[in-house]
Order: structure tokens, then C-alpha cells, then sequence
């Protein structure tokens, strides 16, 4: 008995640092976060025909996890770029900023479940200790912008609004801690929520709060050196992160450079 106690204990300490060391490490800034809501039962739907879209992806081995019916959105990080697909179509394409070679975006899967109008922002231990930033209150200073897209992941990556809008410009935009600059926020943000972007600034200028969306809309940070763009044609992008890429590269396609 007194063994089972002390192997609880033990597991109970083991849990606590690892929370802590995901804390001190996360690659971004870390803003007051709203809770994801608790897993839901998921109907089953009838199969639906892949679009010519998904049909073009999927013939060049991208995006076989999005879903024919439903919103989805895409970030690919070589190509600096988000899509929002709604049905398997894309509705709306955003120049993004990802992270710097030296603090990664990492390919995930994730879901956004809520969105919040003029976030503060807290710098990482990290980037206080060798960056010397402090933290910024919500306003047109903050580096987070005016809407921040909460995703749900343990890597406190997730997507934002900015201050910085200039650096969309730029054509080589590996420039963050690792999460990712949306250009186009008000027109994610008004899609996410399926309100118009008039509704979003009306929303914006009450404050700062949290709104959590109608349903969790699945997110994918992908990593293809290929890939089409507007008019359908493959497109060959830097490899941004090189070895770190190859080092990943497997059978199951997870982290292939394409």
C-alpha cells in the first residue's frame, strides 16, 4: 500500500515539472488563455465527392486529412500562406509571417476554438531573459494586433492579428517566436464566427473579452515545399527550415519535404 502511494506521488511530481518545462519553453508569447471546451460527440455525415480544389491537393499528396464538408483551415509554412476552405473550397487566402528558423512553427494539427478581441501580451521567460520585452497592454502597440485565434495545443502556438502590418510586404516573412501573423485577421475572424468584418470592428472596439465560435474549426500547420498556388499551378518554395525538415522526413509522409 505504502508503495502505491509513493508511485502516485512520484507520477504527481513527474506531472508537475513537465507542465512547468512547457511553460518555460513554449515557442511564442503566452496571452491570458480561454480554456478549450470539452470534447463533443461528432456526427457522422454522409460521405461527400472531394472538390477540385482538394482533388488537386490530394493528387500532389497535400491535405488528405481536410475534410470534404466543413470549414478547415491550412497554413502552409514554406509559402507563407493561410487558407480558409469552407467545403472543401477555398474562401479566403492570407500572406502569413511564421516563425524564424531559430524558433520553428512545428507542423501540427489543432483546432480553433475561440477567438479574442484586443489580447495583452506576456513575453516568454526566454525572451525576457536574452530578448530584454517586457509586457504589452492591449491597444495598437501590442504585438498580437486586436484578435488572436486561440488553437488548441500544448505548444502555446497559435494564430494573431499584429502591430507590424508592413512586414507582409516582406517576401521571405520566417520572422516570428513561432507563431503565425495572419494579414487578413478581420476576414478570418469575421468567417470564423460567420459574422461580416463590419460586425468584427464593431466587436473589437468593445474591449477585451473572449468569444468562443459556433464549432472548433480544425486546423493544419503544414510543411510543403510544393504547392499550388491561386491559379492551380505547383509552385517550388525555399526550404526555410532545411535540415531540420530532411531530419523529420518519413514513410508516413508526416514532415516530407514537397
Amino acid at each position: 500500500m505504502l508503495g502505491g502511494v509513493k508511485a502516485r506521488a512520484v507520477r504527481a511530481t513527474l506531472a508537475l515539472f513537465a507542465v512547468v518545462g512547457s511553460l518555460a519553453g513554449a515557442a511564442c508569447s503566452s496571452p491570458e488563455r480561454a480554456p478549450p471546451p470539452p470534447a463533443t460527440a461528432v456526427e457522422t455525415k454522409a460521405e461527400a465527392p472531394s472538390s477540385a480544389y482538394l482533388s488537386l491537393l490530394r493528387g500532389h499528396g497535400i491535405g488528405a486529412a481536410i475534410p470534404a464538408r466543413g470549414k478547415f483551415v491550412l497554413v502552409n509554412i514554406p509559402s507563407f500562406e493561410l487558407i480558409a476552405l469552407e467545403d472543401g473550397q477555398p474562401v479566403l487566402r492570407s500572406r502569413v509571417i511564421v516563425g524564424q528558423p531559430k524558433a520553428t512553427t512545428p507542423e501540427m494539427t489543432s483546432s480553433m476554438f475561440a477567438l479574442q478581441f484586443n489580447p495583452s501580451w506576456t513575453p516568454t521567460p526566454s525572451m525576457i531573459r536574452n530578448e530584454g520585452l517586457r509586457p504589452i497592454p492591449p491597444g495598437p502597440q501590442n504585438p498580437l494586433g486586436r484578435v488572436l485565434f486561440d488553437l488548441d495545443n500544448d505548444e502555446f502556438i497559435y494564430l494573431h492579428d499584429t502591430n507590424e502590418r508592413g512586414l507582409f510586404n516582406r517576401s521571405q516573412r520566417a520572422l516570428s517566436h513561432g507563431c503565425i501573423r495572419v494579414e487578413q485577421a478581420r476576414a478570418l475572424a469575421a468567417w470564423a464566427l460567420g459574422v461580416s468584418e463590419h460586425e468584427i470592428d464593431a466587436m473589437i472596439a468593445k474591449g477585451t473579452y473572449s468569444v468562443p465560435l459556433p464549432e472548433a474549426i480544425p486546423v493544419s500547420l503544414a510543411y510543403h515545399t510544393q504547392f499550388p498556388d491561386e491559379s492551380g499551378q505547383i509552385v517550388s518554395y525555399p526550404d526555410i527550415y532545411g535540415a531540420r525538415q530532411a531530419a523529420l522526413s518519413g514513410p508516413d509522409g508526416v514532415g516530407d519535404v514537397k
